[in-house]
């Protein structure tokens, strides 16, 4: 295409005065201006342009609805009663689903021989310690006391679905004097009363670490006490370092526990599931409190109760982890025994 009439090309594109192109001295270079109608850049660019924010819109609605789901799951699964009502029901199909009326627990109000059974509220208790790492039998063994001596046991916390399930002491002071034992994970309240007893339940860390791993990661399920998680979890960082941190805590509370107490008795969650009314009768001599045969005789008829665990067969550790969980039981077993306690089982021998 040549340039119009009267116009020389100017260096780098289009020019409309003569003298104004004659000014630079380079060679003139003609580059010819197409039509609009030619011009297909601008068009196919403001389609990608609209394009892209079509996606980002999507893509913001996308995440704004997800965040609503997940919010309504949350709030959802704060509420006690649709998870609840579910492992109640789950529960009313067996003997051991426990009736609540007023301050008092029928345990087995569908067997005819125990329905007499009832746990309540005493006066003039000593306070004593339950003291454990989590996911190591404490809510089950508070239920082997309560059966065996119709008295409740207490907590430091206060689990509304604990409460539902008949452990009305939940949250009562262990200073009140109107249970048998209270329910703690934690050191300070043995330092704020050491002149209380203090059972200790101790379980296989490699267990109990897993066991508090998938009760974490069950937040939101309604049968927590025996929900899985996925096992792809423990693939991940974050299982990794939960089994160092939490296995200093399970180290840090025996060792504590066997050093200033002063007077301890050490109940091996392994032993008491191996052989629970012998272990169990140990513990209530301990505490200065008996039962009737009766109530054994029912309790040996329904000695899972509502909150006793899953038993998980897998132990997926690195061998590094093994190791520092073979030390950490050493140092337990070691103090026990200079105390004068019974030494930690061999844990090679229970399965679960």
């Amino acid at each position: 295409m040549l340039p119009p009439k009267g116009v020389t090309a100017a260096p780098g594109g289009e020019c409309y005065g003569t003298a104004a192109c004659q000014q630079d001295s380079r060679p003139p270079r003609w580059v010819p201006r197409l039509p609009d109608s030619m011009v297909l850049w601008p068009r196919k660019r403001l389609g990608r342009t609209r394009g892209m924010r079509e996606r980002q819109h999507l893509k913001a609605m996308v995440v704004v609805t997800a965040a609503a789901i997940v919010v309504m799951m949350m709030m959802m699964a704060g509420m006690s009663s649709p998870p609840m009502s579910m492992l109640l029901a789950r529960l009313n199909e067996s003997s051991s689903f426990p009736v609540v009326s007023g301050g008092v627990v029928r345990l087995w109000p569908k067997d005819e021989n125990c329905s007499w059974a009832e746990v309540r509220f005493s006066a003039g208790l000593a306070g004593s310690w339950l003291l454990s790492f989590p996911r190591s039998g404490n809510t089950w063994t508070r239920y082997l006391l309560e059966a065996a001596t119709g008295v409740f046991t207490s907590s430091v916390y206060n689990s509304s679905r604990l409460r539902e399930l008949g452990f009305l002491g939940e949250g009562v002071s262990a200073r009140r004097g109107t249970t048998l034992a209270t329910k703690t994970h934690s050191l300070q309240p043995l330092a704020r009363h050491p002149d209380y007893p203090v059972v200790a339940i101790v379980r296989n860390p490699a267990k109990a670490i897993l066991s508090y791993w998938h009760y974490i990661k069950s937040r939101w399920s309604p049968d927590r006490f025996i929900a899985s998680a996925s096992q792809g979890t423990y693939r991940t960082r974050g299982f990794h370092k939960f089994v160092r941190e939490k296995l200093a805590k399970w180290r840090r509370t025996y060792v504590v526990a066997i050093t200033n107490s002063t007077r301890i008795h050490l109940l091996h969650y392994e032993l008491l599931r191996e052989a629970p009314l012998p272990r169990l009768q140990e513990l209530l001599a301990f505490l200065g409190y008996g039962s009737t045969d009766s109530r054994l005789a029912c309790l040996q008829h329904h000695l899972d109760g509502a909150t006793l665990g899953a038993q998980r067969q897998d132990l997926p550790y690195s061998s590094r982890e093994v190791r520092a969980m073979q030390a950490a039981t050493q140092v337990v077993d070691k103090l026990a025994r200079t105390r004068g306690l019974p030494g930690l089982p061999d844990y090679t021998r229970f399965p679960n």
